[in-house]
């Protein structure tokens, strides 16, 4: 009886822990189950991978929920459109930039590029792969709000002066 007595405290906090670490994980899945209202950093366009040219910031996707409009930044314009979502159809239109020039425009005309391509997404964790039919082109992953809302309030703070 004694052994029991010994063993129930410590099993009871066991079963605890082990509960509480699956809370932990599908908390963390549920982060991102969907595209939408996450900001997706650009990794990859194409299967190459995407390094900011100098002195840029981070290109960037959004997806809204409430109002089907997608914003983002290529690394040196913003983007805004309006996409349609169903199950794993991503549709992205109306696709628009600001118009400023930048040294290295490669990097900004392939993604409107790709983007106007997209048909399909999968999400796998904190990566957001974007396909045109079977053909993956672009990959994002989920990134800091705090960091990219800086960055934006930094670039803003940049064009008005």
């Amino acid at each position: 009886m004694k052994t029991l007595t010994a063993i129930l405290p410590v099993a009871l906090l066991l079963l605890f822990l082990s509960s509480s670490c699956t809370l932990q994980n599908n908390t963390l899945t549920t982060q991102t189950e969907t595209v939408q209202d996450a900001y997706w950093i650009l990794v990859s366009l194409e299967g190459q991978n995407v390094q900011a040219p100098k002195d840029t910031r981070t290109a960037y996707i959004r997806f809204e929920e409430n109002d089907d409009d997608v914003i983002g930044y290529t690394g040196c314009n913003r983007i805004t459109g309006s996409y349609t979502l169903t199950d794993e159809r991503l549709q992205l239109s109306e696709l628009s930039t600001t118009r400023m020039t930048c040294a290295d425009m490669q990097l900004e005309n392939q993604m409107l590029e790709v983007l106007s391509r997209v048909n399909t997404y999968r999400i796998s964790g904190d990566v957001l792969t974007l396909y045109d039919g079977d053909k993956a082109v672009a990959t994002f992953m989920t990134g800091n709000v705090e960091v990219m809302e800086s960055d934006l309030d930094r670039n803003i703070n940049n064009d008005n002066d």
